[in-house]
C-alpha cells in the first residue's frame, strides 16, 4: 500500500474513532489511560511510523515536565486542556480545538477541570519505536 493510501486509511480511522466516542470506556476506573487505536509505517517518509492514541485523563489530572520524540497532532473530544512551554507559554485548548505538538518541545499539560474529565484523539508521528514520552527533570 503506498504512503498516501497508509495517510488516508489511518486519517479515516481516526475520524470514524472520534465520532464513535460516546461513553467513557471501562478503563476510566483505572483513573486514566493511553491506549493507541491504530499504527502503521511510512515507509517512503523516511521510516517514520504514525500511531492514533484515545487519551483519558481524570480531572485534576497534571503531567509532570516532559516532551515527545515525534510530532503530535491532538484533537480535544472532551474537557480542557492546559499546555504550558517556554516559547508559547500557557494555551488552553477545549472541545474541538486541535493543537500541534512539535518533536522536543518540553511541556507541562494538565486536565484544567476538578469536576470533568480531558478525552482526546493523538496522532502521533515519528521515528519507529520512539517513547510516546519523556520525562524532564
Amino acid at each position: 500500500m503506498t504512503t498516501a493510501k497508509n495517510i488516508i486509511k489511518l486519517t479515516a480511522t481516526g475520524l470514524i474513532l472520534v465520532a464513535s466516542f460516546t461513553a467513557y470506556p471501562q478503563e476510566q476506573s483505572l483513573g486514566q489511560y493511553n491506549k493507541v487505536l491504530a499504527t502503521a509505517s511510512l515507509e517512503s517518509e523516511g521510516a517514520s511510523d504514525v500511531a492514533i492514541r484515545e487519551v483519558y485523563w481524570p480531572p485534576g489530572w497534571k503531567a509532570p515536565k516532559h516532551y515527545h520524540n515525534s510530532n503530535l497532532f491532538i484533537y480535544v473530544i472532551e474537557g480542557e486542556f492546559e499546555v504550558t512551554t517556554e516559547k508559547d507559554g500557557i494555551k488552553r485548548y477545549t472541545r474541538g480545538d486541535t493543537l500541534r505538538m512539535q518533536p522536543a518541545t518540553v511541556m507541562d499539560a494538565r486536565n484544567i477541570s476538578d469536576t470533568m474529565p480531558l478525552k482526546l484523539v493523538v496522532f502521533q508521528v515519528g521515528k519507529p519505536g520512539s517513547p510516546f514520552s519523556v520525562p524532564v527533570e
